[in-house]
């Protein structure tokens, strides 16, 4: 640069313009492409920079020479730019306009010709220059790095801290992404179409000046994705890209975006608008509206795009989810003409996500055009797969706003009903669940509309009860809840729509009726009536459900008698309420319905429209008589409107009337419906339905009102009574009998004169007697009954009889008695029950109108026990008397055939006798009740005789003895009529206490659960009598007795009994009461119990059975067991045993003791609570059911609030909990666990229990591996509890509490849970730690050298052992392989390996190296997975710590490479991808280390294993850092080349290393063939064949490619072969005599082998072609015929004797002296013999010779051999011969007249000639003959042909004329048949020889 640099020091711009002579005169002197390069290199920038000279004239002499520079260069392609120093010019910030821009022009058409390794260096410079540019600048410059960005090194940017240059870079890599390979342009095309997702000026940024073809273009976009997934920008900047990507057509694009995708869109925040909106805008394109330039108007992307768009769309929440932009995605994907139906399910999918995630807001103002789209969808009949979606899209819209779909009134809800009669079944249950979920909107729209309306003033405000209430009067005024109008128009659709034939409107027509109107909403609930009665099941329970809040007949039951709800008296501890008892109850609010006579009036106005209208659905025609609705309706409608009357009348508890409650009722007929229209209507509904179809609904209605207003209403039904007689006399069902009886007796007493009644009575029993018909006895006598009970009740006030009437002397009266004793012993059982319950009904009012006793009976009453079931009674008395009919009921109580509900009759009948009046031997009953105390253990059986005993110790004080029509029960003093009674009475109480007290002590189990109940029985309704009073303290002893019996039922007997003892008790008793239970509750001791041989120590099958079948249950069995097993001390266990179950018997007895006394003992119990609470929290869940039941009941009645109760001792209880979780007892340590789960689930906050979570996590894993399964799998639900509850206290929003949280924990369970020994432990830590990671972020940094090695190391030992002994067992390595890889991929994809992948930005070297000890260890474990994700880890180890891995690198590379020479392919796989990333980033010396010990290994192994081992690890270095290959270049291409003429599988794999290293193969091998040939050397002298084999395949490979030849190396690769060719024959041998043959092979400007190495070679194949492996001498035959063919020496001799041995040979003699079996054998030999003999006849004619004396000798032999064997041989073997011919003819002497002969013979005469050319025209005539004449192959006619048209040409230089004819004879007798032939080669050889033959005369 000396010219130069004079120019620049001066000042004349004449010195600049010689100067510039000068530059341009070397230029025109440069006449190769390497003095210009030199040249230019030199002078270009310089004359670039006198551009800003200031001298018009220079810059014009610079313009000419850049001139005259372009013209030399576009046409050079090699010539060289000097492009860095333009870089430097075209970055310098003085350089002026001109300097930049012809600088970028150079840089632009010089880097391209750049090494690819100088472009990669220069690649950041270019993008570090393009800052500031203009935009074509940039997009030159983006252009010529865009291919180069995936091998730049990350660390070679600092885009983050630029991100204007950032965003640049990837709008303009999204552009080429988003380029098809279809859309590019042509060249030469002007007019371009914009491809989908970009703008015309983007497009034409991208091809206008870049011609680019598909291939080109992949690789680009290929780099992209590379350099995009590095850590280069933030996520959210390239997860457009990515997507983009992605959605590429070209598999190996898509594949390479996928795995960063899937980390990016793991952690970028999908509520962010800023994340999603370039979706948007990609998937849309240029909104019509907006005011763009048409250039910059982007096109929405494509079909395929938008797929995959609109997933990551669907991951949109909140902000995220932006309008208007999300109404157009869904519109476009449902609607746009190029959608299909895979875009259309998402676009649904996409809908709900927006209704579901979106702006409440915004979504309200846009959900019309939601829904007239979905309406849209709807509404077609084109896609009716995607209907369903759209349903469910429509039903949560309605949810959502509900005005979008009310605003329409109902059309939508019509027309959605219309479409379910036709619609496929998936389709009806999508439109139901629609319009189920549409039923809100019309709710919310009504209450919107008119809550909108403005107050009047003269409006009142109401309360919302009030709103909801109907108006009393007849007329139903507007609704003040919604417009009335509009719930009219609802009901009258809905009322349609009840009438359909379709199951499915009518259950939405239910649905609506409960769900859109309020409860008492008249209209509503008559359409609820209607559809009770439906014949779908489903229907009619929804109906009853929503109708009475349950579908249960007996909740139902208790729902319309307005049954009292339970209410537990809940004890308030310490003062939380200033009261000392709160009632609270278990239930909810009381069901809410309409007022009576609003029911009845509807109901009755809709049954007269029915009567009006035409519709025959409306008529029921049942006996003769028309029903308005169907029975089962009508029956409903007569049960609810009983409902509304007995809430209306205020009653509680009203079963069926007569009852305590019916003179209220009464009360209230008299005061509100007597003589009104109202209950006329009723009666009417009633009646109507008895005269149709009589139930026991309409009877119970009408026995309402006729019981309780007789005097108003007999008179009015009087007419009904045959009707009733009938109803009672032929009815089958007892109920029906007995209501209809009842009525009959009220309507005909209040009716009837008593001479009327006499006689009726007397009929009555006649009838009884005599009827045949077993019901018309029933119904007589329950008939007659009910008359005499009405008339005697009507006695006693006056109103039958007159005066001085006795209903002891009513003789009726006393026939009826008499007649209803005498069927008390009767064999029909219906008969024994309908007497006692008629008895009952006699007894009650007044004494029987019978004798006391008869004298005999005096005698038995006097006996101990006149009453006892056990014995035989005589019923031969003459006289029945009221003894007798005592005797009788004690009968049938005793007779076991007789069914309990019988018995029970009986005895509340033994009850009522002691009421009516007062019977002189009621003690004698209430013994005969006592000495039934061990005969039945039915719980029902003593309820009753409890109930009995307290009738006969009450007697007629009894509230029993009065009219329930009209009077109501008294209590206290208030009930004694008789003070002499009561007297005998209270001595007959004081008695039996006594008495049961002596019973209680006797353990047998029947006695002492009937003794528990009497005691209750009498303590709960004598509370006030004086020996109830007296007898406290022994009441209070034995039921604490009571609580430790091993039964439910005595127990929780025993506790209501204390909390009746405690509220009759002083203070000093109660407190003592309260001792007792606390120490029997938190101990369990009882009392020192009796045994008797028939105690029952277990309950039955508790044990099993003895081994002959008996029960093991009491004490004698017991022992009986004990001593037939000669083991005394078993006894002794199972009385251990069974004191263990008395001791938890005592507990959960003192539980139901505190259960009862809490409520009353609340300050008693107050400072016992830190004792109580947490016993009785942890016994609720004890796993035995009844225990646990029974705890948990008590729990909820004495605990008001378990919150907060759980809450003020939560300290006390998790200690109890932690304390007993390791106890001896399998039970207690179960119930610990279960309890301490729901303890710490309910807890406020898991740092209350911060102390004891270390101590808690050691004993659950003790826990977990305990003997008992029930209690691991209790453990174990635990764990899994309190690991999601540690996982949220750690979460990074709590702060402090959560690193405290994470100290604690993380410890107990990285040093003794990951660890553990028992697998379920290890489990649920590694799932703790796992989802811990996400949630305590940096708090694990301190933990991670310990948690990341646990971590990895269970991915493999969590893997299914099934899947392990699978691989193991297949014998097939594919598919071993397979399963394999897929347990990696499960491996990588576990979610402990998910963990590592969240704890990766934590780590960083130092941690490192504190955990690579672990890392190496778990790298050796044998399992398959924890291998795998070891790997894993140091991949992402490498890629997170990058440069930083350095100091480590060295010893992750030596373990891994020892881990990748595994016998698993997978785990070869992954350990060298492994070491490639590591490698990466490892010091060079480390590299070349690695790179020099596997050229070693390869040198030195041969397995299989071992060379893909190598082949991979090299592989995965080239992947991770190619400048690593190129930098050890020398050491690997000879290793390389050689490896990849391997046999093996991994050849390719080194094909590919060889591509990387030189991408040109002819130049690489130039570059590297002297290191090569060293290598090929040493491989061919080693002993092993296969390296032999791979020597020689390379030599061949070198042949081919080199096409200058090998120069100097030729003959030191032949001596090379010719030392490894001699020895025995082997496998693969071939391939080394084939690459001899290529040695010998002349190229162009290649000098030949010198003779003697000729002579060599062709020796040494000779040598080998006499080797005896047919398959082998092929080869070598073929090898020789090559060689000789270009050496040109005469071996022809040597050739025939080899070749005339194997052409002796028959193929048919081949194989004929073996055996049958080897039938496959002889025909693969006899195939190597013909294949053997094809390679011969070849080799005959390259080894041809050209001496003549060697033709003379054999061409004779050899053509006439030819004629003679060529008709026999195959089509093969013919083909061999004429091509071996073909070769003779061409170089045979004789015919040859060009040529003189080559002898020295002088006797050789013309004669001679033209007799040896006869012979030669003669036998290859006879062979073209044939072949024309028989053979129709192409190739054989075609080489035929070709034969005969050199020998015409020789012939006619010969002028031999007869030889010519004989040839043109031939070809004459098939011209025709040649020029029609189908080959158009054949014709045309064809057509030659014709004009060849008609040239000659």
């Amino acid at each position: 640069m000396s010219e130069m640099d004079v120019s620049e020091s001066g000042s004349d711009y004449s010195n600049d313009l010689l100067l510039l002579d000068r530059v341009f005169l070397r230029l025109g002197n440069a006449d190769t492409d390497e003095q210009l390069e030199s040249c230019l290199n030199r002078f270009l920038p310089p004359v670039i920079l006198k551009l800003s000279s200031s001298h018009e004239q220079v810059r014009t002499k610079v313009m000419e020479l850049l001139v005259h520079v372009n013209k030399r260069v576009k046409c050079r392609a090699e010539v060289k730019l000097p492009v860095q120093t333009l870089l430097q010019l075209y970055m310098d910030r003085n350089s002026n306009s001109f300097i930049i821009n012809f600088s970028i022009i150079y840089i632009t058409m010089g880097f391209p010709r750049l090494p690819h390794e100088q472009q990669i260096i220069l690649a950041p410079s270019l993008i570090e220059a393009m800052d500031n540019k203009p935009q074509g600048h940039q997009d030159g410059l983006l252009m010529l790095v865009m291919p180069l960005l995936g091998e730049i090194k990350e660390t070679d940017l600092n885009l983050k801290e630029k991100p204007k240059l950032a965003t640049l870079i990837v709008k303009f890599a999204t552009d080429i992404l988003l380029l098809p390979y279809r859309a590019l342009p042509n060249q030469g095309e002007t007019e371009f179409q914009v491809p989908p997702g970009m703008s015309m000026k983007s497009y034409k940024r991208l091809v206008e000046k870049n011609l680019l073809n598909p291939n080109q273009l992949e690789q680009i976009k290929l780099s992209i994705v590379k350099f995009i997934s590095k850590d280069v920008f933030n996520d959210n900047d390239v997860l457009l890209p990515l997507i983009v990507a992605a959605a590429d057509s070209r598999f190996s694009v898509a594949n390479h975006a996928n795995s960063p995708l899937i980390r990016v869109n793991s952690s970028v925040d999908w509520s962010q608008p800023s994340v999603v909106f370039p979706l948007y805008s990609l998937y849309l394109g240029t909104w019509g509206g907006s005011k763009v330039p048409p250039d910059d108007r982007k096109v929405p992307a494509c079909t395929r795009l938008r797929l995959k768009l609109i997933q990551y769309l669907i991951k949109a929440t909140g902000p995220a989810v932006l309008f208007p932009h999300c109404v157009q995605v869904v519109f476009v994907s449902l609607f746009d003409p190029n959608t299909n139906s895979r875009l259309r399910n998402q676009g649904l999918v996409f809908l709900s996500n927006v209704i579901s995630s979106g702006d409440l807001l915004q979504l309200q103002k846009v959900s019309t055009v939601f829904l007239q789209g979905l309406l849209k969808i709807i509404r077609s009949e084109e896609h009716p797969e995607h209907q369903p979606k759209a349903y469910v899209c429509l039903g949560r819209l309605a949810i959502k706003c509900p005005d979008c779909v009310s605003s329409g009134q109902f059309s939508l809800l019509e027309e959605l009903i219309k479409k379910i009669p036709e619609a496929p079944p998936e389709i009806k249950t999508a439109i139901r669940d629609a319009l189920l979920d549409m039923a809100v909107a019309y709710k919310t729209s009504f209450a919107e509309k008119q809550n909108s309306k403005a107050t009047t003033p003269t409006e009142v405000p109401c309360s919302s009860q009030d709103k909801m209430d109907v108006d009393e009067s007849a007329e139903a005024k507007p609704n003040s809840v919604f417009d009335e109008t509009q719930a009219l128009v609802l009901f009258a659709l809905l009322d349609h729509y009840m009438q359909n034939e379709e199951s499915m409107i009518r259950y939405i027509a239910m649905r609506y009726a409960s769900t859109v109107f309020p409860p008492k909403y008249i209209p509503a609930r008559y359409l609820l009536l209607l559809a009770s009665g439906d014949s779908k099941d489903e229907i009619s329970t929804e109906a009853l459900k929503c109708l009475y809040g349950t579908s249960r007949p007996s909740e139902i039951e208790d729902v319309v008698n307005n049954v009292a709800k339970k209410e537990t008296k809940i004890v308030i501890f310490d003062g939380e309420s200033p009261d000392e008892n709160k009632d609270v109850s278990s239930e909810g609010v009381d069901l809410a319905v309409p007022k009576f006579k609003d029911m009845v009036n509807y109901i009755w106005k809709q049954m007269q429209k029915r009567k009006k209208g035409s519709n025959a659905k409306h008529r029921f025609v049942i006996n003769n008589q028309v029903l308005q609705f169907h029975p089962l309706t009508y029956q409903e409608i007569l049960r609810y409107l009983r409902m509304c009357l007995n809430r209306d009348a205020g009653l509680k508890d009203c079963s069926d009337h007569p009852n305590a409650t019916s003179p209220l009722l009464a009360k209230y007929f008299y005061e509100n419906l007597l003589d009104t229209e109202l209950l006329d209507r009723y009666l009417t509904l009633i009646t109507s339905v008895l005269n149709a179809s009589p139930d026991l609904m309409a009877l119970t209605c009408f026995l309402d009102i006729i019981g309780c207003i007789p005097e108003k209403m007999a008179s009015k039904y009087t007419n009904l009574l045959p009707f009733l007689r009938n109803l009672f006399t032929t009815s089958t069902k007892e109920h029906i009998r007995d209501t209809s009886a009842v009525i009959y007796a009220i309507i005909f007493v209040h009716t009837s004169e008593k001479t009327a009644i006499d006689k009726e009575i007397s009929e009555f029993v006649t009838q009884g007697k005599n009827n045949k018909s077993l019901e018309s006895q029933c119904g007589y006598l329950s008939a007659f009954a009910n008359v005499c009970e009405r008339a005697v009740v009507l006695s006693t006030r006056g109103k039958f009889g007159g005066k001085g009437f006795s209903a002891a002397d009513w003789e009726p009266y006393q026939e009826a008695a008499l007649c209803l004793a005498n069927f008390l012993i009767s064999p029909q059982t219906l008969l024994v029950s309908a007497s006692c319950t008629a008895i009952s009904l006699l007894a009650r009012c007044s004494g029987l109108p019978l004798p006391n006793t008869s004298p005999k009976e005096d005698t038995l009453i006097q006996s101990d026990n006149p009453f006892n079931v056990n014995k035989t009674m005589d019923d031969s008395n003459d006289v029945v008397t009221k003894f007798t009919v005592a005797q009788r009921l004690f009968k049938i109580v005793g007779n076991a055939k007789l069914p309990s509900k019988i018995k029970e009759r009986a005895l509340y009948t033994l009850g009522l006798m002691c009421c009516g009046e007062r019977l002189s031997f009621a003690k004698q009953i209430v013994m005969g009740f006592l000495e039934m105390a061990k005969d039945s253990k039915e719980f029902e059986i003593h309820l009753q005789i409890g109930e009995s005993l307290v009738l006969c110790v009450e007697g007629v004080n009894s509230n029993e003895n009065r009219d329930l029509w009209t009077e109501l029960p008294k209590e206290g003093a208030d009930k004694v009529k008789d003070s002499e009674a009561l007297k005998e009475n209270d001595e007959l109480l004081e008695w039996l206490l006594e008495e049961l007290f002596k019973i209680a002590k006797h353990p047998h189990p029947h006695s002492r659960q009937a003794t528990s109940i009497w005691l209750l029985a009498l303590l709960k309704n004598c509370p006030e009598r004086f020996p109830i009073k007296n007898k406290v303290q022994e009441l209070q002893d034995a039921f604490m007795d009571f609580l430790s019996e091993n039964s439910d039922t005595i127990q929780d007997v025993a506790s209501k009994g204390l909390s009746l003892v405690y509220q009759n008790s002083d203070e000093t008793q109660k407190k003592s009461l309260v001792g007792q239970i606390i120490e029997q509750l938190t101990s369990g001791k009882r009392s020192v119990a009796q045994v008797t041989d028939d105690t029952k120590i277990f309950e039955e099958g508790q044990l099993g059975k003895a081994p002959t079948g008996g029960n093991l249950s009491t004490y004698k069995e017991l022992c009986s067991l004990a001593s037939d097993l000669n083991k005394p001390d078993l006894l002794y266990k199972f009385m251990h045993l069974a004191h263990h179950n008395s001791i938890w018997n005592s507990k959960k007895g003192a539980a139901f003791g505190f259960h009862s006394i809490a409520s009353q003992a609340g300050a008693q119990l107050s400072e016992h609570l830190p004792r109580i609470v947490p016993r009785l929290y942890r016994y609720r869940f004890d796993p035995t059911p009844r225990i646990q039941t029974s705890m948990t009941s008590i729990w909820h009645a004495i605990v008001p609030n378990t919150q907060a109760t759980v809450q003020k001792y939560h300290k006390e209880i998790l200690d109890d909990l932690v304390a007993n979780m390791t106890s001896n007892q399998w039970r207690v340590r179960m119930a610990c666990c279960t309890a301490l789960a729901e303890l710490l689930r309910g807890a406020k906050s898991l740092h209350d229990s911060s102390e004891q979570l270390s101590t808690i996590w050691s004993q659950l894993f003790r826990v977990m591996d305990d003997v008992h399964e029930g209690t691991r799998q209790a453990a174990a639900s635990t764990a899994n509890t309190l690991s999601k509850l540690c996982i949220r206290a750690c979460d990074v929003s709590q702060g402090k509490d959560g690193k405290e949280i994470v100290a604690i924990i993380l410890p107990v369970l990285l040093d003794t849970g990951i660890t553990n020994v028992v697998k379920e432990v290890r489990a649920v830590c590694l799932q703790t730690v796992s989802k811990l990671v996400a949630s305590a972020g940096e708090s694990l940094k301190p933990f991670l050298p310990k948690l990341i090695p646990a971590l990895v190391g269970a991915a493999g030992e969590l893997e299914s052992a099934k899947l392990s002994y699978l691989s193991t067992a297949l014998a097939d390595s594919g598919s071993r392989d397979v399963l394999d890889d897929m347990r990696a991929s499960a491996a990588k994809q576990h979610y402990t390996t998910d963990t590592v992948v969240k704890c990766m930005p934590y780590v960083d070297i130092e941690i490192m190296k504190e955990m690579l000890p672990q890392i190496l260890e778990l790298m050796k474990s044998p399992q398959l997975g924890t291998k795998v994700s070891c790997c894993h880890f140091i991949v992402l180890t490498a890629h997170y710590l990058r440069a930083d891995l350095e100091p480590v690198a060295g010893k992750l590379m030596n373990n891994l490479l020892n881990g990748a020479f595994d016998r698993n392919v997978t785990v070869r796989k992954n350990y060298a991808d492994a070491l490639g990333q590591v490698a990466a980033f490892a010091k060079p010396q480390s590299v070349e280390k690695l790179m020099k010990k596997l050229v070693s290994l390869y040198e030195t192994k041969e397995d299989d294993v071992s060379r893909s081992a190598i082949a991979l690890t090299l592989k995965a270095v080239s992947k991770a850092k190619l400048e690593h290959i190129k930098d050890n270049e020398a050491v690997l291409a000879p290793m390389v080349f050689l490896a990849m003429h391997g046999l093996e599988d991994d050849a390719e794999i080194f094909e590919d290393l060889w591509m990387d290293i030189s991408p040109g193969r002819e130049t690489g091998i130039k570059q590297h063939l002297p290191l090569i040939r060293t290598e090929i050397e040493r491989a061919l002298n080693l002993s092993s064949w296969t390296k032999k084999i791979q020597a020689a395949n390379a030599i061949k490979t070198i042949c081919k490619v080199l096409s200058a030849g090998l120069g100097e190396q030729r003959e030191q690769f032949v001596r090379s072969l010719l030392a490894a060719i001699h020895g025995k024959t082997y496998s693969g041998k071939h391939n080394v005599v084939q690459a001899l043959a290529a040695l010998c092979a002349i190229k162009d400007k290649e000098s030949p082998l010198s003779p003697a190495l000729a002579n060599e070679c062709v020796n040494a194949l000779l040598a080998e072609c006499r080797k005896q492996d047919m398959v082998y001498k092929k080869h070598a035959i073929t090898a020789l015929g090559e060689a000789l063919s270009v050496v040109h020496c005469d071996r022809f001799s040597q050739v025939y004797e080899i070749v005339k041995v194997i052409l002796s040979k028959d193929e048919s003699s081949v194989g004929k002296d073996s055996d049958d079996d080897d039938i496959e054998g002889v025909r693969q030999r006899r195939e190597q013999l013909s294949e053997l003999k094809e390679a011969a006849y070849e080799l005959l004619g390259k080894a041809w010779p050209k001496d003549y004396e060697t033709q003379e000798k054999y061409q004779n032999e050899f053509f006439e051999h030819c004629s003679s064997t060529f008709p026999a041989c195959s089509r093969t073997t013919q083909l061999s011969i004429l091509m071996s011919i073909n070769y003779v003819v061409e170089r045979l002497v004789v015919l040859n007249g060009n040529e003189p002969m080559d002898t020295d013979a002088d006797d050789v005469t013309p004669a001679d000639r033209d007799k040896a050319v006869s012979a030669v025209i003669g036998h290859v005539g006879a062979v073209i003959d044939h072949t024309l004449t028989n053979i129709n192959q192409v190739r054989h006619r075609r080489d035929a042909l070709k034969i005969m048209e050199i020998l015409i040409k020789q012939l006619k230089d010969l002028k031999k004329p007869e030889e010519l004819n004989r040839l043109r004879k031939i070809y004459q007798n098939y011209s025709k048949n040649l020029s029609k032939d189908s080959s158009h080669e054949i014709r045309t050889n064809a057509d030659s020889i014709k004009v060849l033959l008609e040239n000659w005369p």
